[in-house]
């Protein structure tokens, strides 16, 4: 993504973060879409970051990525509870349950695979080094 639209897109999340947060005061609490105004800002400062200050991009994003799964774990839940009772629910907020579960999926297979190439690597070391 060019600078410029991440410097775009950084302010438009910065505004969005802004009116969520006079929501909350005004409503008294946080809905878990609040969030994702907050995952906008979190991504773009990552991305304007990155070539500059890469373990603290890496760290915003570490951060979006918490944020996502809890926000959507709440939201998803919401959603599926009140599927299974058989009062109304959120389309948008099934959907996002199921998205957060994938998420979390690919993510423990990407773990998975990055700690098998890793003791795969250690075990040809250790080879070598027996040699």
């Amino acid at each position: 993504m060019s600078r410029r639209i991440s410097q775009g897109v950084l302010v438009v999340g910065s505004i969005g973060v802004l009116i969520n947060i006079v929501d909350a005061i005004e409503a008294g609490h946080l809905e878990p879409h609040d969030a994702f105004a907050a995952l906008v800002l979190l991504g773009a400062g990552g991305e304007l970051l990155e070539e500059r200050r890469p373990r603290a991009a890496k760290a915003l994003y570490a951060v979006a990525s918490v944020l996502l799964v809890v926000a959507g774990s709440v939201a998803g839940a919401r959603a599926w509870a009140s599927f299974f009772r058989g009062t109304a629910y959120d389309w948008l907020d099934l959907g996002l349950g199921v998205l957060v579960v994938l998420y979390l999926a690919v993510g423990a297979g990407q773990l998975l695979a990055h700690l098998s190439r890793r003791a795969s690597r250690s075990r040809g070391n250790a080879r070598m080094l027996r040699e």
